[in-house]
């Protein structure tokens, strides 16, 4: 596993456990602060929080959460309970009655009403509000909330009695097993992020116990996909016995989690999939590696090896937004707001997007060489008034070394904006020189110089088959000028000069043997006398 991975493993996991316990320090007010706040605000009528159904509810769930089964009675409605209940431990029912709702009935607070007066307008008695269902085959159960008579002589909100007399037929069908009550009595008490731990050694268990089978499958898919003789088949392989396996092993632990039941506390985790996150992002981590490994080869046996070095910063980059990503989902599942974290991200990066405007346009313009390709590494090309031979295509710059020896780095912006002419990628180079005969050669000779050179283009090796020419084109008043057009079959530039230097030669006998030669550059001067 590398640095990345890890990276990201230990800040998902440094975040999910700080910063639910920093929202706790920062919502739990200082002794000072709620000693000022009550002295503001009119205290609370019930202790325990009773006088909503929300509040009630919530209470329970806590004083379940922290194991104090005793607290969680006195949010219970016992009176005129059946015979059967009379002698039973009232903090067993509690008990009972918190791992039937863990299990089969994930309230959400936040829909409980918060009114004293209960939920209005739901079809039900209005002492009476509706605390969730639990649906077996055709037959369905509903748990109520009721406002009874308090201690303190107002009215408070409980678990209605009629649920907390079906709570010990409720646990036999949707409770723990007998194995399980077992093994969670022989495990310790006390929980961990709000889920018990006799939960914890369960889940991880049943993940330790699948990943191996997982990691079965996922070599039988890595020999599927490819073959052992490939050299990206080590990387297959790891990418489907690692993270993929990984990623079915989480979803048997999020299972078992989930058919264990969580407390209030404990839900938070489960729903914002934090072990699953996790695992996710390493899978999308390893699954950008194996892309970009996979790419690189392709690119590899294409001749393409610049186009490689764009891919180690692009997967980096998909990477860190995979993660971002992952990050701001999980902070959303957990109940964090991110809107403003979101808007101090669009304003910064609209700050750093004006600041780095220069190099993502050359860095863009590095995207646009190593896919449209222009130039290559070993080119011999022209841009603008530079010409020479392509060293490195970086992200910001292309150098390229002169005629001179001198070593030009050109930004990729323009590169992409003017013209490129690479002569490394000709198929062929064209021959265009111009004669300048002088002025008194003569018909014959011209003929001879024509026919002459036309069957030298004609049977030299070096000159592409078609229609090399050479016209009589132009009279002027100082030579006559013949033009020779056709193409040189040379691999690269420095061919095509070494065949151009043999036509030359060969052109300068033709015209020494017709009698004459090339004409020289002159003026003539007309001197008028001046008179007496």
């Amino acid at each position: 596993m590398g640095w990345f991975y890890k990276f990201a493993i230990i800040s998902f996991l440094a975040l999910f456990l700080w910063l639910p316990l920093n929202h706790a320090q920062e919502a739990a007010p200082t002794e000072s602060t709620a000693e000022e706040e009550s002295s503001e605000t009119e205290p609370a009528k019930d202790a325990l929080g009773r006088d909503t159904p929300r509040g009630s509810i919530e209470g329970f769930l806590r004083a379940a959460d922290e194991d104090d089964f005793v607290k969680a009675v006195e949010f219970l409605d016992l009176r005129n309970l059946p015979r059967k209940y009379r002698s039973f431990d009232r903090a067993r029912l509690a008990e009972m009655l918190a791992v039937v709702i863990e299990r089969e009935v994930w309230i959400e607070l936040e829909e409980l009403s918060d009114d004293p007066g209960g939920e209005v307008g739901d079809g039900l008695p209005d002492y009476r509000d509706e605390l969730g269902s639990i649906t077996d085959g055709d037959a369905t159960f509903t748990l109520f909330m009721q406002r009874v008579p308090g201690d303190e002589g107002f009215a408070i909100w409980k678990v209605s009695n009629a649920t907390v007399a079906e709570v010990a037929d409720l646990y036999e069908q949707f409770g723990y097993g007998p194995m399980v009550e077992a093994f969670a009595n022989a495990i310790p008490d006390g929980s961990f992020l709000g889920v018990e731990y006799f939960k914890w050694v369960m889940a991880i268990a049943s993940a330790l116990v699948a990943y191996p089978l997982f990691a079965l499958v996922g070599l039988g898919l890595a020999r599927l996909l490819s073959r052992p003789s490939s050299p990206l088949y080590p990387r297959v392989k790891r990418f489907f016995v690692g993270p993929v396996a990984a990623l079915g092993a989480a979803l048997v632990m999020y299972w078992v989690t989930r058919e264990l039941g969580v407390g209030i506390a404990g839900q938070k985790l489960v729903r914002a999939h934090t072990v699953n996150t996790i695992v996710v992002v390493w899978l999308l981590v390893s699954g950008t590696g194996l892309f970009r490994d996979a790419l690189a080869n392709r690119l590899l046996a294409q001749g393409r090896e610049a186009a490689v070095v764009l891919l180690r910063p692009v997967a980096q980059s998909i990477r860190i937004i995979i993660v971002l990503i992952a990050l701001l989902v999980w902070l959303e599942n957990m109940g964090f707001d991110i809107t403003t974290l979101l808007a101090g991200l669009g304003v910064g990066g609209i700050a750093v997007a004006l600041a780095l405007q220069r190099p993502m346009e050359d860095i863009f313009g590095a995207v646009s060489l190593y896919t449209m390709q222009p130039l290559r590494v070993g080119d011999f090309c022209r841009v603008g008034n530079e010409m020479g031979t392509v060293e490195e295509i970086g992200l910001r710059t292309t150098r390229i070394r002169s005629l001179g020896d001198s070593v030009v780095s050109i930004p990729n912006t323009r590169l992409v904006s003017e013209a490129i002419d690479n002569f490394s990628l000709r198929e062929k180079f064209l021959y265009n020189p111009t004669l300048r005969l002088r002025v008194d050669t003569g018909r014959e000779q011209l003929d001879k110089i024509l026919q002459d050179v036309r069957d030298l283009l004609s049977s030299h090796e070096k000159i592409v088959r078609g229609k090399p020419r050479i016209r009589f084109q132009h009279i002027r008043k100082d030579a006559l000028e013949l033009v020779v057009f056709a193409y040189t079959d040379a691999p690269t530039y420095a061919d095509h000069l070494a065949v151009a230097e043999d036509l030359n030669m060969s052109i300068l006998d033709i015209v020494t043997g017709a009698g004459t030669g090339l004409a020289l550059p002159a003026q003539v001067l007309h001197l008028q006398p001046q008179p007496d």
